[in-house]
C-alpha cells in the first residue's frame, strides 16, 4: 500500500516547488557511498538534499519506503538502438557524420516502456556499426512518450566504426587499409569536435582504434571491444574508457572476465546492451554476470550509472544521487545487482514513469 500511495502521489499535479522526501531503506548514492535510513529530498525535479541528518520541511509530502528497499541512480545505456528498428544506418555512403541517430526513434514503441520497467531511464541512441563514419549519436531520456520532451542532446558524440562491418564490395572503403587511409583524411581535413565513440571489437580493430584516437587527439570511447581482455595495455596507456557488451552468459570466459581484468587496470567501463538486439534489461544481467568472472560490486554498479554519464558528457546532470542533479532514481524491492529482485519504481525528473503493478 505504501507504494501505491507513493504512485498517486507522484502522479499528482505538484505545485512549483512542492518538496517530496523519500525515507528509509539504503540509498546506493555511487558517488558518496550507501547510506542506511537516509532521507532524500525532490523539488522542482531536482535532488536538492541526500542524507542521514537532513530534515524534512514542514509541508513536504513524506514516502516511507518498506523495509529491505534500495534506491539507485537510474540506470544509463550509453549504446543502444531502442525503438529505431536498426533504421539507424545509411546504406549507400559510407561517411555519414551528419545523420542524427535518435531520428530513428519511436516515443512510443513498447520497448521503450519496457526499457523504463527494467530500471534504465536514460539511453543513448547510436548509429549503426556498418559505416565507416556512422554519423551522431543522441541521448534521450524515458519520461514519456513526446519525443521532444525526451532528448537530452541530439549529438552527443560522433561514431566510427573498425570492423568488418564497414567493408563492402560496392562502395568504400572495401579493405581495412582503405578505410584508415580515408579516416585518416577525412580526420585531417576536418577535426571531429566532442565525444567519439569507436566501434571496434576484435583485439586488432582495438589497436586500430586506438591508434587514430591517439594520432588525432580524440575524446574517445571504445565500443563494444569484445576483445578488450587482449589489449588492456594499450587501452590503459592511451587512457580509453570502454563501453563494453552485450553480455552473455554463454559467451567465452576471455570476454566474460574482460570487464574485472580492465577494471583492475583502472579503465573505466560501462555496460551497453544495443537494444534490441538485447533487451534493455540485460544491463542489469551483464553487471551480475560480469561480477561472477571478477568485477566488483562497486564498479558495476558505478558501469550502470556515473560511467556511461561521464562517456556522454553528462555526469553533472545524472549518474549519482546527489544534491543539484536530476531525480532520476529507481527503488528495487531489494539488492539492485541480485536477479531475484524487482523493480517497483521508476521516477524521472522527480515524478513517477513507472510503477510496479501490484497482484
Amino acid at each position: 500500500m505504501k507504494y501505491l500511495a507513493f504512485a498517486v502521489l507522484l502522479l499528482a499535479p505538484q505545485a512549483q516547488g512542492d518538496v517530496i522526501a523519500i525515507k528509509g531503506g539504503k540509498f546506493l548514492t555511487v558517488a558518496n557511498g550507501d547510506l542506511e535510513d537516509a532521507v532524500i529530498l525532490i523539488q522542482n525535479g531536482k535532488i536538492s538534499k541526500i542524507g542521514k541528518d537532513v530534515t524534512i520541511p514542514a509541508g513536504a509530502k513524506v514516502i516511507e519506503l518498506p523495509k529491505g528497499s534500495v534506491v539507485t541512480p537510474g540506470f544509463i545505456d550509453a549504446h543502444s538502438y531502442l525503438a529505431s528498428a536498426f533504421e539507424v544506418e545509411e546504406s549507400t555512403e559510407s561517411v555519414t557524420p551528419d545523420v542524427k541517430a535518435i531520428e530513428a526513434f519511436s516515443s512510443d514503441h513498447p520497448d521503450v516502456r519496457a526499457a523504463l520497467s527494467s530500471g534504465v531511464t536514460m539511453v543513448a541512441i547510436a548509429p549503426g556499426s556498418g559505416n565507416l563514419v556512422g554519423g551522431r549519436m543522441g541521448v534521450l531520456r524515458l519520461n514519456g512518450r513526446r519525443y521532444d520532451q525526451m532528448i537530452v542532446k541530439d549529438a552527443a558524440a560522433t561514431k566510427l566504426s573498425f570492423s568488418n562491418e564497414a567493408l563492402r564490395s560496392d562502395r568504400e572503403p572495401t579493405s581495412r587499409q582503405g578505410a584508415m587511409t580515408l579516416l585518416r583524411r577525412l580526420l585531417k581535413t576536418k577535426p571531429i569536435d566532442g565525444i567519439v565513440f569507436l566501434h571496434a571489437a576484435a583485439a586488432d580493430d582495438i589497436q586500430r582504434a586506438i591508434e587514430i584516437a591517439t594520432s588525432f587527439k580524440l575524446r574517445a570511447v571504445l565500443v563494444h571491444a569484445d576483445g578488450a581482455g587482449e589489449a588492456i595495455d594499450a587501452i590503459k596507456a592511451a587512457r580509453l574508457p570502454v563501453a563494453f557488451g552485450p553480455i552473455f552468459a554463454s559467451d567465452k570466459r576471455e570476454k566474460l572476465e574482460a570487464p574485472g581484468k580492465l577494471a583492475k587496470a583502472g579503465i573505466s567501463i560501462a555496460f551497453v546492451s544495443d537494444a534490441p538486439a538485447t533487451s534493455e534489461s540485460q544491463l542489469r544481467l551483464a553487471a551480475a554476470i560480469a561480477m561472477k568472472h571478477g568485477l566488483d560490486r562497486d564498479t558495476a554498479l558505478r558501469a550502470l550509472t556515473m560511467a556511461p554519464a561521464e562517456m556522454l558528457g553528462l555526469s553533472d546532470r545524472v549518474g549519482s544521487l546527489e544534491a543539484g542533479k536530476d531525480a532520476d532514481l529507481v527503488i528495487y524491492s531489494g539488492d539492485p545487482l541480485s536477479l531475484t529482485s524487482d523493480v517497483e519504481t521508476v521516477i524521472v525528473e522527480g515524478r513517477i514513469s513507472f510503477q510496479k503493478p501490484k497482484k
